[in-house]
């Protein structure tokens, strides 16, 4: 490549991913952008690295079987209904049940039951899925809300609220497909909201 070779782009301030902005030298006032004597190259642009997701073991649907999971899934949904997040959904009834089930099927795979999902429409690849439908990260902080409150409304097995919790907590990030901030994801780790589950189980139980 040229030696006189120029990045004078907006990446030349090293802004390599939106959860991390290292400052660098501003341009020179004459500086081209575009169409200057040099060819610029322009760095590569990460906007989002995705912690590892521990998806659970099968003794969830074990405990739960694909009823009580689909059950689940229906009462998430119908609590997104009442937000902001529900204006994502198909107005069709026919549409939204679809699209539920679909969301259904996942999970009774994810949590140990037959591939229904995969058989039927491939890999999971939740952002790739989702990417017609914008949602940011405010979007998901509603999703993972709901599911709080969803495991919190439902009879879910608390033995394992950890292993379920630590698995949609990150799954949620990678519906993610729309970013507004360069700030890093909130992350909702089972320690700061094991306190709120198990208690609240526990007055279920009374």
């Amino acid at each position: 490549m040229n030696e006189n070779t120029q990045n004078n782009s907006c990446q030349a301030c090293k802004t390599t991913s939106f959860s991390q902005v290292a400052q660098t030298a501003s341009f020179a006032q004459n500086s081209r952008n575009f169409g200057g004597e040099d060819i610029r190259i322009v760095d590569p642009m990460i906007d989002l690295i995705y912690p590892p997701v521990p998806f659970p073991s099968n003794k969830i649907f074990k405990a739960m079987g694909e009823e009580r999971i689909r059950e689940m899934v229906w009462h998430h949904h119908r609590l997104l209904l009442k937000t902001k997040v529900g204006d994502l959904f198909p107005r069709n009834e026919e549409a939204f049940k679809m699209a539920v089930d679909k969301s259904a099927d996942l999970f009774v795979e994810a949590l140990g039951g037959y591939p229904i999902f995969t058989e039927q429409h491939g890999g999971f690849h939740l952002r790739m899925r989702h990417f017609k439908v914008p949602i940011d990260e405010n979007d998901r902080e509603i999703w993972l809300a709901m599911y709080k409150k969803t495991l919190k409304e439902i009879d879910f097995p608390k033995e394992h609220l950890e292993e379920f919790w630590n698995w949609i907590e990150t799954l949620s990030i990678r519906m993610i497909n729309r970013r507004t901030t360069m700030e890093a994801i909130k992350r909702h780790y089972w320690s700061s909201v094991k306190r709120e589950l198990m208690e609240k189980r526990r007055d279920n139980e009374c």
